[in-house]
């Protein structure tokens, strides 16, 4: 080997370096690459350098190659010559090579023939040997990437980097990317369409362009978002914060190109415009925009040289501003001070540098706070409150620096600089956080960020003038973020997520403070991600210590809502209703409970009451649920067609069929659209009795279209859809309106009319399951089961399932003294108390 690149004792010198830095930019299969020798980049790190010589790297090389030997060795000998066989040889004779000489160019000549190698992946290959050369590849993507190796940060920016490079008939390579972005190896993902402009921001972008809109690259982001956003969101990290340039980019495809656009994109905008434009408005430079535009930079890791240590300075020198006797509470004098700092540092220079700046003391403050919380485990009897006041002796500070920046930028009238900033740091510590949450898995800690969002809460809640004239903004800030941190999309986080959504200064900004109730929608949004995340647990009986705790913490949330803010839940009781599943009785019960504060029950165990006759009957309530919306257009024309003419005259012998999803037990019906069925068609009934000049009542909701359709649900459906269906009209029994009414009607008209005893049961069984649980139990579901019971026209004492066993026979008497006392129930149950 010539003299000039021998490897010598001690480590390669610069001259040396150049040559394999030359190979490094020319590798087979990518662009030539030109910034490898950047200071920003992984060889400016000695620190890097000197962790390749530890043990645990060796060990992390030696367990990689074992695994791939042992792959290797499982694959049948008629398959030793196949491509990929071959290919896995090769790729674990680089990884030896990596072990050898460890150092960061073997390193990332190993990570490209691993990525390419994944992107040239075929899938007609034989399909075990496929799974085993993917699962090869990952295995040492994952390698690279572990903490006590080059870690995260370099190797998925270097992943982004090849992606970048790689040929064409590499880069959409849709089941490969995806296969990256599943296993953490990737998230930002971003296209350019037919306006030139380039919206790479250290994310993957595609921006090749062929006659103004490039085929292959649409087609590739097309079944990404499909896959990551629609198909049952496969990858439950994503959100749609890390497709927002993506999703930008084919909309407006979409929108400017419709005529020639990919075949399905203008419906697949629409689906994806259902989701996504609840949170995000379409103005660039608006609040929403540049949260979003925060989640994305969170993951920029190419910083100018020096800025890291720049950042670590100004935030140790303010922590120390902040705790000195001299400050005080308002920190002004300092705070003009270190804005100074900050000026001579050149951090206020651009708006990237701020932003970076933010980011960096974020991940700062987050690793004093792991390291902290590490002493408490090697020293377990360190004390927890001494640990987290170290915790919180950056945290606060640097909570208390955004507060002051947000608080003072631009002039004092100019909210929408204030705003724009609020909502830029929120996005960049959303960021952090979503990234720590994916990489630290169980290892995640809530501490830091908790603690970020609430002393901010409570920082730019404060009575000051300047902060009271954009609180509803700030609260928009901070719903927006906690819908995008919700806990589908981190579920380490729910605890302190709960927390937040829960505190009393948050529920009473947004619920009590907050003018024209313009805070309860994205209050409302916030409790059903809430139920969501809980829905799939709570329906399958699967709550283990920690799912108890947090449905115990949901339970009390509820109860407080219920005490303090009861319209609330009245207006937003269908939504709620419609994500709990039917078997979460005491939780539904909480919300259906709730009457306006107003009001004053009418004791539901009055003898003889006369529920017609109460003033507040015929006062429809208060419905803030667009419930109209899950019904397809052609079904709710058909409807609305059927109940004023009876037509289409095949609507009801269809209706089972429209409702029904699956032929899969527990699954079948769609429920959502059930709820809405039953209501839409409740509200209509009762305007159609009050435009005769009548009341509901079990004379007036007979032989009309609506009844035909209740009916023909209760006979036509099977024993699940059934249950469905009466559980919708039972979510309707609530305090005293003319829903109640109608709705208590119905259930008795169905059941004094049911053709089979079957039905009689399950209409009882809906209605006693609600009533056995604990308080509070819904007014109207009350008096309509005392009816039900204490009525003689319905002959309930005399049908076979309320006496087919003794302790259901028990059930029922003890459910009849406590709802009609001791000795009526016995007289009723006798046949010989009064109608």
């Amino acid at each position: 080997m010539p003299e000039q690149i021998r490897l010598k004792v001690g480590g390669v010198d610069p001259k040396q370096l150049a040559v394999y830095e030359e190979f490094a930019r020319n590798v087979p299969g990518f662009l030539p690459s030109n910034d490898l020798s950047q200071p920003t980049g992984f060889l400016a790190q000695p620190m890097k350098q000197q962790a390749w010589a530890t043990d645990d790297v060796a060990q992390i090389y030696d367990k990689c190659i074992a695994d791939l030997e042992q792959h290797l060795h499982a694959i049948p000998p008629a398959l030793a010559m196949n491509p990929q066989t071959q290919a896995l040889r090769s790729l674990l004779e680089a990884v030896a090579l990596a072990r050898n000489s460890r150092d960061g160019i073997a390193a990332l000549g190993l990570l490209q023939k691993a990525v390419e190698g994944l992107l040239d992946a075929t899938s007609g290959a034989d399909a075990d040997l496929l799974l085993r050369y993917r699962e090869c590849h990952l295995l040492v993507l994952k390698a690279l990437q572990d903490g006590r190796a080059y870690g995260p940060q370099w190797c998925n920016k270097q992943i982004t980097r090849c992606l970048i490079e790689c040929r064409d008939e590499y880069k959409y390579n849709v089941e490969a990317v995806e296969l990256l972005i599943r296993n953490h190896l990737q998230r930002h993902l971003s296209i350019v369409h037919l306006d030139s402009i380039q919206l790479n921001n250290g994310h993957v972008v595609y921006s090749s362009m062929e006659n103004g809109l490039h085929y292959m690259a649409v087609a590739f982001a097309m079944q990404l978002v499909k896959l990551l956003l629609v198909d049952e969101r496969s990858v439950s990290h994503i959100t749609e914060a890390d497709l927002f340039h993506t999703i930008e980019t084919l909309m407006r495809t979409s929108a400017h190109s419709r005529a020639n656009a990919p075949e399905g994109l203008p419906q697949l905008m629409d689906v994806v415009r259902s989701n996504y434009e609840a949170m995000i408005d379409r103005a660039h430079g608006g609040p929403n925009f540049m949260m979003h535009s925060g989640i994305s930079q969170a993951s920029e890791y190419d910083d100018p040289p020096g800025l890291r240590e720049k950042a670590e300075y100004l935030l140790r020198e303010w922590v120390n501003l902040y705790h000195s006797a001299a400050a005080g509470r308002d920190s002004t004098k300092a705070f003009s001070a270190f804005v100074g700092q900050m000026h001579q540092q050149g951090i206020l220079k651009t708006d990237d540098l701020i932003t970076r700046f933010f980011r960096l003391c974020t991940e700062m403050c987050v690793e004093i706070s792991y390291r902290a919380q590490a002493e408490q485990q090697h020293n377990p009897a360190a004390s927890a409150a001494i640990i987290r006041a170290k915790c919180y002796h950056n945290l606060d500070a640097f909570v208390r620096l955004i507060a002051l920046l947000v608080k003072h930028s631009g002039e004092a009238t100019n909210t929408v600089t204030k705003i724009n900033l609020l909502n830029k740091v929120l996005g960049i510590v959303v960021g952090v956080l979503i990234q720590d949450h994916d990489v630290r898995q169980t290892e995640f800690q809530q501490l830091p960020y908790h603690r970020i969002f609430i002393m901010l809460l409570l920082e730019l809640n404060a009575p000051e003038h300047v902060l009271e004239t954009i609180n509803f903004q700030t609260l928009t800030a901070f719903c927006n973020t906690f819908h995008i941190l919700r806990p589908t999309k981190a579920p380490g986080f729910v605890y302190a997520w709960l927390e937040l959504i829960s505190h009393r200064i948050f529920i009473a900004r947004m619920l009590a403070h907050t003018p024209q109730q313009k805070g309860w929608p994205m209050y409302a949004q916030l409790l059903i991600d809430l139920f969501k995340y809980l829905a799939p647990f709570l329906r399958n009986v699967e709550l283990n210590k920690p799912m108890q705790i947090l449905y115990k913490g949901t339970l009390r949330v509820l109860l407080v809502l219920l005490h303090d803010f009861p319209e609330f839940l009245c207006d937003y009781h269908y939504g709620f209703c419609d994500v709990i599943p039917p078997n979460c009785i005491q939780l539904r019960n909480l919300i259906l409970s709730a009457f306006p504060r107003n009001m004053r029950l009418p004791d539901p165990f009055t003898p003889n009451l006369k529920v017609d006759m109460l003033s507040e009957i015929n006062i429809a309530p208060r419905i803030l649920t667009n419930f109209t919306g899950v019904m397809p257009s052609q079904f709710k024309k058909d409807l609305d067609s059927y109940l004023k003419t009876r037509s289409p005259v095949t609507f009801l012998s269809e209706l089972r069929s429209n409702l029904q999803v699956s032929n899969e037990p527990g699954n079948r019906y769609n429920i959502q659209l059930i709820n809405a069925l039953v209501l839409y068609v409740g509200t209509q009934a009762i305007a159609h009795i009050h435009n005769k000049g009548s009341t509901p009542s079990m004379s007036t909701i007979t032989h009309s279209a609506h009844m035909d359709i209740f009916q023909n649900l209760a006979v036509d459906l099977d024993t699940e859809g059934r249950y469905l269906f009466l559980n919708a009209i039972a979510n309707q029994l609530r305090y005293p309106n003319s829903h109640t009414h109608y709705f208590s009607c119905t259930m008795l008209y169905l059941f004094a009319e049911a053709n089979t005893e079957a039905i009689q049961e399950q209409i009882t069984r809906v209605l006693l399951e609600r009533l056995i649980v604990n308080r509070p139990h819904p007014w109207g579901l009350l008096i309509t089961f005392i009816e039900l019971i204490k009525n003689p026209a319905f002959k309930f004492w005399s049908h076979d399932f309320v006496h087919c066993a003794p302790e259901i026979e028990k059930l029922f008497q003890s459910v009849a003294q406590c709802c009609m006392g001791q000795k009526q129930a016995q007289q009723v149950m006798e046949g010989t108390g009064p109608s």
